[in-house]
């Protein structure tokens, strides 16, 4: 009977240490998968961000649209009040003119040439607020534009990890080790993506701040 003992005993510690040897091959072969869930949560909190200032981006694009649109209406509002000006300056020199010819008309032209100088003097003044008007149109645009471009950053950011996070869950479910470090690859270019886009964000911001003391010199050296 102790010798059955034994035997069972035996037989059970090598079990035992059967499955231990198991357990360590397969930790050994598939202990990459506990990393799989970090990564997976590291991707998924790039991808929220990118998503957030994707989104944040877009609309102040809309904004910057809007305004250029707004700027772009009175410009042309403006240039319209011009030609209307200009209507008048042209009527009141040809009846200056006309006058002219006339024996005793010389007060009643005097006094359409002066009305033709304001004229003029105004179309002047005009032409100064309506170029305003398009110049701020024109930096909307521009700043909208690089909205837009670093949206598409932010944007293909958010595909390349979301990318990423279904390889890395494929990964898990097949334990194919080589889909998950390509996973990793994809999702790595996506948050190189994330930091592109920071970046672009410092140099537009100096980009608009330059553009304004620029305006005021070429606005300086014409003379307008």
């Amino acid at each position: 009977m102790p010798e059955e003992t034994e035997v069972e005993t035996q037989d059970l510690q090598d079990e035992v240490d059967e499955i231990r040897k198991e357990q360590r091959e397969e930790k050994a072969e598939y202990g990459w998968v506990r990393w799989v869930s970090l990564s997976t949560a590291l991707l998924a909190v790039v991808a929220a961000v990118a998503a957030l200032h994707s989104g944040q981006l877009i609309n102040e694009a809309l904004l910057a649209k809007n305004e250029a649109v707004l700027s772009q209406a009175q410009a042309s509002d403006q240039w319209a009040y011009y030609q209307a000006k200009g209507i008048k300056y042209n009527t009141s020199r040809q009846s200056a003119d006309l006058l002219a010819l006339v024996p005793g008309g010389a007060a009643r032209a005097a006094k359409w040439k002066a009305d033709a100088a304001k004229y003029r003097k105004q179309q002047a003044s005009i032409t100064g607020v309506a170029k305003r008007y398009e110049s701020e149109r024109d930096r909307a645009n521009r700043e909208a534009a690089r909205l837009v471009s670093r949206h598409e950053l932010f944007a293909i950011c958010v595909t390349f990890t979301q990318i990423a996070i279904a390889l890395a869950a494929i990964a898990a479910l097949t334990r194919r080790r080589s889909v998950w470090l390509f996973g990793l690859v994809i999702g790595a270019i996506g948050m190189a993506l994330l930091v592109v886009g920071y970046l672009r964000g410092g140099i537009d911001k100096r980009a608009a701040r330059r553009e304004p003391a620029a305006a005021a010199q070429a606005h300086t050296s014409t003379g307008d």
